[in-house]
């Protein structure tokens, strides 16, 4: 299997590989052996076959860079990177800065799935006990009702009803199942998937704010990164771009970049722009006149990571509440709407 076919490694991945190469390169290691130890440590597979691959091209060309970039697996950003580590001979501080960024990205996306994961398996549940009350549930109600000589009709009756019309189109039920699943797949893993994703997230205030903090994180994280690494701003600016891949996001930075290029002031691109607001706005400007800009944006990507950490933890202690209540109403509505009517029947017979 060529590795031009090999899909684009995770964040987990990047993460490990930059780390252990990182720590390798510090500690005197170099790129040919650290390749070949990472190379004996490889479980086979896949990854085996990806090391021994970049082995080879780094025995023959000496370039690591290179490796990476003849991967084919690695972002672009990921190889412009190590591309400009080993002009500068800043290889081992490169890789030591990519290891923290996708550090923080694991964060973030460990977050965001944790506060999707439970609602959604809570709306799962919700469906599952729905279905099984009205498919299940009620006909054995029914044929009790009809022992006793009455019959379900009202709200009771149409529960019945809706519960035979899903029993005798089960197979249409798992058509939209099924259709709902791959559009769910299609939001997450594809280009246009992820853009209608963000539009429709965009137009919740509560969704648009952690979103837009969460590219603000990433875009400080980047940029501290980047200039850490020896790349000069407006390359900078750039790169850290394109890591954020948010289209509202990017024209921030595309205003930052013809603001710097008139002013050659970061700072105050970054305030002009809008894309650090307040105190983050001054703490920038700060930075760029004390040259101290790298450590002023790793601050800055913590704390507005903090603050979606705190926001999404802030919504899903409103929606777990919401989606309990709203399964225990409907739950109750589905057996009040049976046991009143069995009551007033059993009553009568007394």
């Amino acid at each position: 299997m060529s590795i031009k076919n090999r899909k684009k490694l995770t964040a987990e991945e990047l993460y490990a590989f930059s780390d252990e190469m990182g720590m390798m390169i510090t500690s005197g290691v170099s790129s040919i052996q650290g390749i070949t130890m990472m190379l004996d440590e490889s479980q086979g597979g896949e990854e085996k076959e990806l090391l021994a691959e970049m082995e080879q091209v780094v025995t023959e060309t000496g370039s690591l860079a290179k490796a990476i970039e003849d991967a084919g697996v690695f972002p672009d950003y990921f190889v412009e990177m190590t591309r400009m580590g080993e002009q500068t001979g800043k290889m081992d501080s490169v890789l030591t800065n990519l290891a923290a960024h996708y550090a923080r990205e694991m964060a973030i996306s460990n977050a965001i799935r944790s506060a999707v994961t439970y609602p959604l398996m809570m709306v799962a549940m919700m469906l599952i006990i729905i279905i099984v009350l009205v498919t299940e549930i009620m006909p054995v109600f029914d044929r009790v009702f009809r022992q006793l000589g009455g019959t379900m009709d009202g709200l009771s009756g149409g529960f019945l009803a809706f519960g035979s019309f899903i029993k005798s189109n089960g197979a249409i039920f798992l058509v939209i199942l099924l259709a709902v699943v791959i559009y769910l797949i299609v939001l997450n893993k594809s280009r246009w998937g992820k853009n209608h994703r963000n539009n429709l997230l965009y137009k919740n205030r509560h969704f648009k704010s952690i979103h837009s903090k969460i590219a603000t994180s990433r875009f400080a994280s980047a940029m501290a990164m980047t200039l850490s690494s020896g790349m000069d701003v407006m390359q900078s600016l750039e790169v850290s771009g394109r890591i954020v891949d948010a289209p509202e996001f990017e024209q921030k930075v595309e205003k930052c970049k013809d603001s710097f290029a008139e002013t050659m002031d970061v700072g105050k691109a970054f305030s002009v722009s809008g894309i650090f607001g307040g105190l983050y706005g001054r703490m920038a400007i700060l930075g760029a006149k004390t040259g101290n800009m790298e450590n002023v944006l790793e601050k800055v990507a913590t704390t507005y990571q903090e603050e979606a950490d705190e926001e999404i933890n802030d919504l899903i202690a409103v929606v777990e509440p919401t989606l309990v209540i709203i399964l225990s109403v409907i739950v109750g509505i589905i057996l009040l709407s049976v046991m009143l009517p069995l009551l007033n029947i059993m009553s009568g017979m007394i």
